[in-house]
C-alpha cells in the first residue's frame, strides 16, 4: 500500500534497493549505492580490474520508465569525462564516444531508457535485455555489470 504524498516510483525503487535480489549484488561487491536523491540514483559498480565506475541514474517514472544512465565522478559529483570511461572488454560498445557523447553519454544498452529512445526496435530484436515495468533496478545494474566484467578505469596515480 502506498504512503499518501510519496511518489509511487520513489517507494518502489527503495523497496527494490531492499531486495533480497538487489542485496545480494552489494554483498558479491558488485555495486553500491552511493546516493538516492529522488529521482537520481548514483550508484558505484565494480569493473574486471577491481575499480568502481560510478553511474548516475535518472529514475523517475520508474519502474514504467527505464532508468536513464550516464558514468559518474563519484568524488566531483559530475559527469565522469569521457577520457575516464571503461575500456577493455566490451565496455568500448557500451560507452561509446559515437554514439553516447551524443546522448546524454547514455549507455549503449536495451536496458536504458536513452537507448530505447533512440532505437525504438530494440525492445522487439532484444526482449532479454530490453527493459520492460516488470524490471527493477537490478536487472539494470546487472547488464550494466556483465558488460564491465573485462573492463578496467583510468585511476589516478598515488603522489610518489
Amino acid at each position: 500500500m502506498s504512503q499518501p504524498g510519496v511518489d509511487p516510483g520513489l517507494a518502489r525503487i527503495e523497496g527494490d534497493l531492499a531486495s533480497s535480489e538487489f542485496e545480494s549484488g552489494v554483498s558479491a561487491g558488485l555495486w553500491r549505492v552511493a546516493s538516492l536523491r529522488w529521482p537520481v540514483l548514483v550508484v558505484a559498480i565494480t569493473a574486471g580490474d577491481g575499480n568502481k565506475l560510478g553511474m548516475r541514474l535518472v529514475v523517475d517514472r520508474y519502474p514504467g520508465a527505464a532508468p536513464a544512465g550516464q558514468p559518474w565522478d563519484l568524488e566531483r559529483d559530475v559527469p565522469l569525462p569521457t577520457s575516464r570511461w571503461p575500456t577493455g572488454g566490451s565496455a568500448p560498445q557500451v560507452f561509446r564516444l559515437d554514439w553516447s557523447v551524443q546522448n546524454a553519454n547514455a549507455p549503449y544498452m536495451a536496458c536504458d531508457r536513452t537507448g530505447l529512445a533512440t532505437h525504438s526496435h530494440w525492445a522487439t530484436d532484444h526482449p532479454g535485455r530490453a527493459w520492460h515495468p516488470a524490471r527493477t533496478i537490478t536487472f539494470y545494474l546487472l547488464e550494466i555489470s556483465h558488460e564491465l566484467r573485462g573492463a578496467t578505469l583510468w585511476q589516478v596515480e598515488a603522489a610518489a
